[in-house]
């Protein structure tokens, strides 16, 4: 434990250049929600119980109190006083502060059985807990996942990064995009294709309002961007984009003749042993899953673009939200796929981020590429990763927003340490997003010995 305070304080400093690219941005599924906004209804979630499960306290009320579960080894007892009180005063505060239902929180030093904390509601309207058997979404995240899969099938021959995209989709694979024959496969994992970020493009949510009850498919999306045509200079400049992660989607199909999530499982998920992770639409988590909110600006403007009312609506600590369980979510849950689809157990996504970079998942030469940041020295992200150093400490990092959802996953390498938090609310304002929350907590988390 002394290590993994020393890990926590050093990731405390650290925190706040944790956002990764898409961070700040709220994540492609578009069917979003009036007045706040999204859409995304609830899913089937969880069905297992991963290492410490929690008991998520009372429900609706302003910053629901502490209510964690905690598990350092697999049959230690936490007592759940003293000790989780500053944790719970601050996750509190931060409740209290941003109106967020509820936070779920996981950190795994060295592969062991992650420790797993809970706080506040899933549901506001019913006042039911959320848990860490919750699965949530956790958007962009499921970036460095394609990413790494990406890669191996690199290292394996079957596709070259520095060959055009057309290569492997074909002719059409942008039809009508002026650039479709020059994008290479490192254009689409390094955000230089150019390529628009449908996620936040208005003509998008016009697409999703009258089918929001409807999947989009891959080859619908790419077609929507490439009409779009380019925001951004092809191969040179950086333009954070979920576009190019969908073509990086359908390229592991063609090549490997399997489905994404096929690919994504036997290569990721199996291997890590991760029993709670799920790539959607292709599979869906069991039950529970934790139900998401929407508000701020995000959803302000949202919810009139897909012609949602006050009955989408749902009053919290003072704040109205968009409640996503009241909206279709097919298109929502299809939108994202391999640039922002996972559902996932908190415990789970912990262990992923750190199995990306600390298990045989990539070799090191893969690492460096994954982790070689843009020509540009003032942005830090790679292929799929962005990496930050402060004060000697390098981290890898990719945040993740979804209508309903947010959240931060960071792996230390110089303390085998992976964390991820995600929490139930959309549309965060900068000073409280989840980078700076995890900042806040790292010190806490660090003095429990």
């Amino acid at each position: 434990m002394k290590r993994l305070a020393s890990a926590l304080l050093s990731l405390g400093l650290l925190a706040a250049a944790c956002s990764s690219a898409d961070e700040d941005a709220p994540e492609p599924p578009a069917s979003t929600v009036a007045s706040p906004t999204t859409t995304e209804a609830s899913a089937p979630a969880t069905t297992s119980t991963p290492a410490a499960t929690s008991a998520a306290p009372p429900a609706t009320t302003a910053a629901p109190p502490t209510t964690a579960a905690l598990q350092d080894e697999p049959d230690a007892e936490i007592d759940d006083g003293e000790q989780l009180d500053p944790l719970g005063a601050a996750v509190g505060d931060w409740m209290e502060r941003t109106g967020a239902p509820g936070l779920v929180l996981a950190m795994t030093q060295g592969g062991a059985e992650p420790m797993t904390f809970a706080w506040g509601v899933s549901d506001i309207a019913t006042g039911a807990p959320l848990t860490v058997d919750h699965h949530v979404r956790i958007g962009s995240v499921t970036k460095s996942v394609t990413a790494a899969v990406v890669l191996q099938l690199v290292a394996e021959g079957a596709v070259e990064l520095d060959a055009p995209v057309v290569q492997y989709l074909g002719e059409g694979w942008a039809p009508g995009y002026e650039h479709a024959a020059a994008v290479t496969v490192r254009d689409l994992l390094g955000h230089t294709s150019g390529f628009v970020e449908y996620a936040f493009d208005v003509q998008f949510y016009q697409l999703a309002a009258p089918r929001l009850a409807e999947q989009i498919s891959p080859e619908e999306i790419l077609e929507f961007a490439a009409a779009y045509g380019p925001v951004a200079e092809l191969g040179t400049e950086f333009h954070y984009n979920t576009t190019g992660y969908v073509a990086a989607g359908l390229l592991i199909e063609a090549v490997s003749g399997n489905t994404a999530a096929a690919e994504l499982r036997s290569r990721v998920f199996e291997p890590l042993a991760l029993e709670h992770t799920y790539l959607t639409p292709e599979e869906f988590p069991p039950e529970p899953t934790a139900n998401g909110y929407v508000g701020g600006t995000i959803g302000y403007l949202m919810g009139p673009l897909l012609g949602l009312t006050t009955d989408n609506q749902i009053t919290h600590n003072d704040a109205i939200f968009v409640d996503i369980g009241t909206v279709p979510s097919d298109f929502a849950r299809s939108a994202g796929w391999t640039g922002g689809g996972i559902e996932a157990q908190i415990g789970d996504v912990a262990l992923l981020i750190r199995g990306l970079f600390a298990t045989d998942i990539l070799d090191e030469d893969q690492v460096a590429l994954m982790t070689a940041g843009h020509p540009d020295p003032a942005n830090s992200y790679g292929l799929g990763i962005s990496t930050d150093e402060i004060l000697g400490l390098t981290i890898y990092t990719h945040g993740g927003g979804v209508p309903g959802f947010r959240t931060i996953a960071a792996y230390a390498p110089a303390f085998d340490l992976g964390i991820a938090l995600t929490t139930n609310l959309l549309g965060l304002e900068s000073d409280d997003d989840v980078g700076p929350l995890l900042e806040s907590l790292a010190p806490i988390l660090a003095s429990m010995n």
